[in-house]
């Protein structure tokens, strides 16, 4: 289990007696959001600093920093074959990431307000999101648009 805190630290938690606790620091400031890819190899943590981190999870705790948002990012949500992250910020947008290249792939605007949440379809074709601007958007993954 990984948890968000407020203290700027990704915390993994092992539940099993020979299992050890990992604590990943990087953020500058409260970490809001963190997501597991579907092989538990990659942990992807957003925060109020407006970076996605991808963490490679074991004790190393080695990560890559991805920049595009200009708000805190919110939520994560990693695709079935985890090789697409979307994210959704206080930005008023939600977007879309390649995990191998480390690398910002395509912005989906529109919300008027906060984005506190997105989620991929599991064939990775549509993306709901939800904002404090009272609606719940479904987006097109192939064209950045909303349907």
């Amino acid at each position: 289990m990984a948890a968000a805190c407020s203290d700027n630290i990704v915390h993994v938690y092992a539940f099993k007696p020979q299992g050890r606790d990992f604590k990943f620091v990087g953020h500058t400031s409260p970490v809001l959001s963190v997501a597991f890819s579907p092989t538990g190899e990659i942990i992807a943590s957003g925060g109020e600093d407006r970076t996605i981190k991808l963490w490679k999870n074991n004790v190393y705790g080695k990560c890559h920093s991805v920049k595009g948002h200009i708000g805190s990012v919110r939520s994560l949500c990693f695709s079935t074959d985890g090789s697409f992250l979307v994210s959704a910020s206080d930005d008023k947008t939600v977007k879309g990431w390649n995990v191998a290249k480390h690398k910002f792939m395509f912005s989906m605007p529109g919300h008027t307000n906060w984005v506190r949440s997105a989620r991929l379809a599991p064939d990775t074709r549509l993306v709901v999101s939800g904002s404090d601007d009272s609606t719940v958007r479904l987006w097109d993954v192939e064209t950045a648009k909303e349907l």
